[in-house]
């Protein structure tokens, strides 16, 4: 997180509450975890991505929905996806981890997923056409007020096509919204304020 975030943005260092996997008392620094979210008011936005399995965090297929931060199991898929962190030693990688529950990330204010490679197509198709379900815990984003999916080409490939054209429609439509100066009428219309085009 510190390579490919923190030290690229404006945070204080104190500012950064990561869940130390290597605490004597793991269950105590996942209930620690959970005060400090709630001390300062909870999660703004929760940006994260998916595994190929559609688990959210470390949230592995079957997780409950309402689950708090906490050790997880971890699955053996995830293992090996993870031994690329560790020179590609199934070995090395451990086999529990500190996770922030579905719960918890759909506390947060506003949900943004990223789901990138067709690696991961099946489970946004999973997601997004098909209902919430604890096997695929990145689905329970049906339920968010404020939750948004951002994905490249490739993880449609397992969508219907009629799906892929509602999302794209959908874009298209907001992109034209934001355009300065363009207004979209009720007939479907764009029409341009005098110089803005």
């Amino acid at each position: 997180m510190w390579e490919n975030l923190f030290k690229h943005v404006d945070i204080l260092p104190q500012n950064v509450n990561i869940l130390d996997g290597n605490a004597k008392d793991l269950e105590k620094e996942c209930t620690e975890y959970e005060a400090k979210i709630a001390a300062v008011g909870g999660i703004e936005l929760f940006l994260g991505g998916i595994g190929p399995d559609g688990h959210i965090a470390f949230n592995e297929p079957g997780s409950s929905l309402s689950s708090r931060t906490r050790i997880k199991t971890l699955a053996y898929e995830t293992i090996i996806a993870n031994s690329r962190f560790f020179d590609g030693d199934v070995n090395k990688v451990p086999k529990l981890a500190l996770t922030v529950g579905v719960g918890t990330v759909m506390d947060a204010r506003e949900v943004l997923i990223i789901i990138s490679g067709a690696g991961k197509a099946l489970a946004l198709a999973k997601c997004i056409e098909e209902g919430v379900n604890h096997m695929w815990t990145v689905s329970a984003i049906q339920l968010h007020p404020r939750g948004m999916i951002v994905c490249d080409e490739d993880a449609t490939l397992e969508l219907h096509v009629k799906t892929v054209k509602y999302f794209k429609s959908i874009e298209k439509v907001h992109s034209l919204l934001t355009t300065e100066g363009s207004k979209v009428g009720l007939d479907g219309k764009v029409r341009y304020s005098a110089g803005s085009k």
